[in-house]
């Protein structure tokens, strides 16, 4: 395989990998969610309230797989974990 197809094939690793991680935190916040509404009998207030966080921590998994995938990291990568 040449490289420019091991390139293209890379990718679309990376690009699917950062939507799928982005979609599965925003499903986990949003059940989490469901789960503690139903559990308290809120009105959807925890629904809104997880689903934000799963919103923010999807964008936040996008802004790591893509700071890894730059290699933009600086010295302190190790440090963050």
């Amino acid at each position: 395989m040449d490289e420019e197809k091991k390139s293209l094939l890379k990718t679309l690793g990376m690009v699917s990998t950062m939507g799928i991680s982005f979609a599965v935190a925003i499903v986990i916040g949003g059940f989490i969610g469901l789960k503690l509404d139903a559990w308290l009998g809120t009105n959807h207030w925890f629904f809104f309230i997880f689903l934000f966080f799963g919103i923010v921590a999807g964008f936040r998994n996008m802004f790591i797989l893509a700071r890894k995938e730059m290699g933009s990291g600086g010295p302190d990568e190790t440090k963050r974990g």
